[in-house]
Order: structure tokens, then sequence, then C-alpha cells
């Protein structure tokens, strides 16, 4: 197995043991903050925005399903209230509380309401199973998108990686055309080589330092980028210090494409999409059931007068009216004749005395609690519907295609995970095969160039040859370079079509 550091003093690997710094001097300063993989991923799970709003109707779900199974418990509505009018003439309709006679005073009122009721009709038979479907295709998307987030901050961090360790090649370059440059004065000086050549050296050693500043832009764009999928700022430069080893891909593709197809998160909530509308359709055609309900009313009400006065005068008026019958009763006696077992009432007793006034005046102090109780009110219905204009099934019918939706979508899913499998398997094989090439490439280069040099030192070479030689070690590093994180983003992305981790824990 071959490992490629990828932390700060890494060495970019070289089988000639052939060894340049990866990391440039600034990210080694004192604040920096050091960025694994792995807290990369955690970090983005907190705080990026696109993926907190996908995992955040997972909450949403779970109310959904309380609250369907919660049709199944009756409704409890609770009332309660107080009112106070003042006094005066108070309007029935055409009439007034004047023309019946009534008294204008002021009242203190209060009643009490309680309904209890129950009602369960199709749609709540199946609306919970659709809630707990609805609610495991919700947290399947969340996995789904969990793991898409992971797989685009690896890709990021790998692409950071591989403009820092771009930055390593420019630097190694920079440094091999500042000796060349020296080596070509040297010649020059001593009259040994043209003066165009020490021009040519120094534009090339110029178009290295470009190429480094290029480099070094580009790896704090993507830095950039990362920290933009990580959806916080870190606060200080980031050092990435994650390792990744190359090693010989042993998989087997038919496998791969079945772990996709058959465990992969996006899959899962594919199916369980098409479980969610396959519950749909249960719940549209359960518009068809009747509705049975029941309810239960409990209520109460109390009326005190405010004026104590007035409750005494309308108890003095009811005696006072006693009385008067009374006598009316007893003067009809007197000029009729003698009845058998008809005898002259006394009046004298329809007085309103001390007790009886303490009597109305107490049945009187009914505010706030003291309620008359009203009638148990029950009820219960059943409501079968019969036509409705076809809206049952064009509501049935929508479900229908959206469960066929379902369907087609989760089998595309599958398809093009097979595809991805398979295109990711053979990039990473072709990618391992490649980086082997140009390992023994950069070492071939790297001895020619050593060799080309002190040949053109001693004279025995042209400058010509040199240039070559520098630019096979350049290109070569280039490619290297490239090979090294094909590989790796080859294995990130048939982990990604794969939908599970491949690489060994170590790596």
């Amino acid at each position: 197995m071959m490992t490629v550091r990828t932390g700060v003093g890494a060495a970019l690997v070289a089988i000639a043991g052939l060894a340049t710094s990866l990391a440039p001097e600034w990210v080694s300063a004192q604040g920096v903050r050091s960025l694994s993989l792995e807290e990369a991923i955690w970090i983005a799970k907190d705080n990026n925005p696109a993926f907190l709003a996908t995992t955040n109707d997972a909450d949403l779900a779970k109310w959904q399903v309380r609250e369907a199974y919660g049709r199944f418990l009756p409704s409890v509505t609770a009332a309660g209230g107080a009112q106070y009018e003042y006094a005066g003439v108070q309007r029935f309709g055409i009439f007034s509380s004047a023309d019946i006679a009534a008294g204008t005073t002021d009242y203190l009122l209060s009643s009490y309401f309680l309904s209890v009721d129950w009602s369960i009709d199709g749609n709540a038979l199946f609306q919970a199973r659709s809630a707990r479907a609805n609610q495991r295709a919700t947290e399947a998307r969340g996995a789904a998108a969990e793991f898409a987030l992971e797989a685009t901050v690896t890709l990021q961090y790998l692409a950071a990686l591989r403009a820092r360790d771009a930055i390593g090649v420019a630097e190694g370059q920079v440094a091999r055309w500042e000796q060349n440059f020296e080596l070509v004065r040297a010649r020059v000086d001593a009259g040994a080589s043209l003066s165009t050549h020490g021009r040519q050296a120094e534009v090339d050693l110029g178009r290295a330092r470009v190429a480094l500043l290029r480099a070094e832009n580009l790896y704090r764009t993507e830095v950039a980028r990362l920290v933009e999928q990580l959806g916080t700022d870190l606060g200080a430069p980031v050092e990435l210090v994650s390792d990744f080893a190359v090693f010989e891909p042993g998989w087997d593709r038919a496998e791969l494409i079945e772990m996709a197809t058959s465990g992969h998160p996006s899959v899962r909530a594919a199916r369980a999409s098409e479980a969610s509308a396959s519950a749909q359709v249960n719940r549209a055609r359960s518009s068809y059931f009747p509705t049975v309900s029941v309810s239960a009313v409990w209520s109460g009400f109390t009326r005190q007068v405010g004026n104590q006065d007035y409750v005494v005068q309308l108890a003095q008026s009811s005696v006072d009216r006693q009385r008067q019958s009374c006598q009316f009763d007893n003067a009809l006696l007197a000029h009729l004749p003698d009845l058998p077992g008809l005898a002259a009432d006394d009046c004298s007793r329809y007085v309103l005395t001390e007790q009886m006034r303490q009597q109305v005046l107490a049945a009187n102090e009914t505010f706030p609690l003291h309620f008359t109780r009203q009638p148990l009110s029950l009820r219960l219905n059943v409501t079968l519907p019969a036509f409705q204009g076809f809206a049952k099934q064009r509501n049935i019918a929508q479900t229908q295609a959206d469960r066929r939706d379902a369907l087609h979508a989760r089998r595309a899913e599958e398809l093009r995970l097979r595809t991805a499998v398979a295109q990711s398997y053979d990039d990473l094989v072709t990618a391992y095969g490649a980086l082997w090439i140009e390992q023994r490439n950069l070492e071939v280069a790297s001895g020619q160039l050593e060799l080309v040099r002190r040949r053109y030192a001693l004279g025995a070479a042209p400058f010509l040859e040199l240039l070559d030689a520098e630019d096979s070690i350049e290109q070569s590093e280039r490619d290297h370079l490239a090979t090294v994180y094909d590989f790796h983003g080859a294995i990130w992305s048939l982990e990604a079509a794969v939908g599970r981790r491949l690489r060994p824990r170590d790596g």
C-alpha cells in the first residue's frame, strides 16, 4: 500500500525518494485551525444551510404522525366568561324592558360551556398510516441529504488538498529554476554559454514564480469554497490535516452495483416516497367511508342583580300582588251566597318578613360560581357521502398517478446508480493504473534532469536539452499530482454511487 501525505510538511509520493514540501509557510503560522475531513463533515452537518433546510422537515413529520393518531381521541372544548350590564332600558326586538314592566338595574352574569366531540371517518383511519409513511420518507430524504453533504464536503476537501499540493509542486519548480538560473548565469559569465540562454532562464524563472502565485490563489479559493460548504466562518486560516492512502481496489463491480441498488440512501428515500404515495391512494379511497360523530355538551349560567334594593322591591311587589289577590277574592266571596267549603282568607299573612328578605338576598348571591346547570345534550350523527361531482374519483386518480410517478422515480434512481457505480469503478481502476505509470515517469524525469544538469555544467549538453529536461519533470509532477487526486476523487465518487464508505478506516 502506498500513502500520500496531505498534512503540512507532507511529501509528494515519488519512488526515487523525491520529497517536496507541500504546504506554504503561511498555513503553519500561529493561530491556524487544523481541520480534518471528519471535522469538516461534522461542522457542515451542524451549519450547512441547505442541509439544515432539508432536515428541518423531520420535526414537522413527527407532529403530523401525532396529529393523525390524535384524531382517534375526542376533542374537548371548554369556555367560560363573565359579564356586567349597567342599569338601563334594554331592547328585546320591538319591545323594551319598560314594556314588560321589567326594572332597570345592573346585572352580573357568568357562564360555562364544556363540549366533548368525537368523530371518525375513513380519512382518519388511513391518515395515521399515511403520516407514518410520510415520516419514513422524510427521514430517508434526510439521510440521503446527509450522505450527499458528506460527498460534497469530501470532494471539496480533496479539491483544496489538490490545490495545496500544487503549491508544493510550484515551489519545487521555482527552486529548480533558481538553481538553473544560477547555473546558466555562471556559464554565461564564464563565456561558455550565450547571453540569450541567461535571459531565457530568467524568463522561465519568472514564469515559475507566476505559476506559484496562481497556485497559492487557487488554494485560497478552494479553501474558501470548502468553508462555504461548512456553512460557518471558522475565524482563522485553515490547515488541512487528513491523510489518504493509495491502495489497489479489489472490489467486485457486480457486488458494488448490488449494494448501491439495495441500500443507497437515495434509493431508500425513493422507496419510502413510493410507500408514502401508496398510502395516499388508500387515504383517498377512504372518502367513500361514512363519518360517525358523537358529541356531549354541559353548560350552566349565573345571573345576579347588582342592586339589592331592586331585589327586595321585586320580592315586595310579589307579596303585594298576593295580598291584593287575596283581598279581591275575599271581596268577591262577600257578594256571593254562602257556599259550603269557602271562607274568606286572612290577607294579613302576606307580608315580606325579615327572614323572607334575607332568603331573597341570599338567593340572588350567585355570581360568579353558583351556576344553574343546563340539561345535558347528547348527539349522534352518521353521514354517508353520496355524490360530490366526481371529486373523489379525481382525487383517487391523482394519487394513483403520484404513486406511478414515485415508482418510475425509484426505478430511474436505481438505473442511475448502476451507471454511476460502473463508471466510477472504471474511473478508479484507470486512475490506479495511471498513477503507477506517472510515478515511474516522475522517477525517470527526475533522474534525467539531474543527469542533464551535470552534463550542462560540464559543457557536454546544450541549453535546449536542459530546457527539455526541466519541461519534462514539470509535466511529470503535474501529471503525477493529477493522477493522485484522480484516484482519490474516483474513490469518493464510487462511494457516493454505492452509498457507503469503502476506503479502509485507517486510510
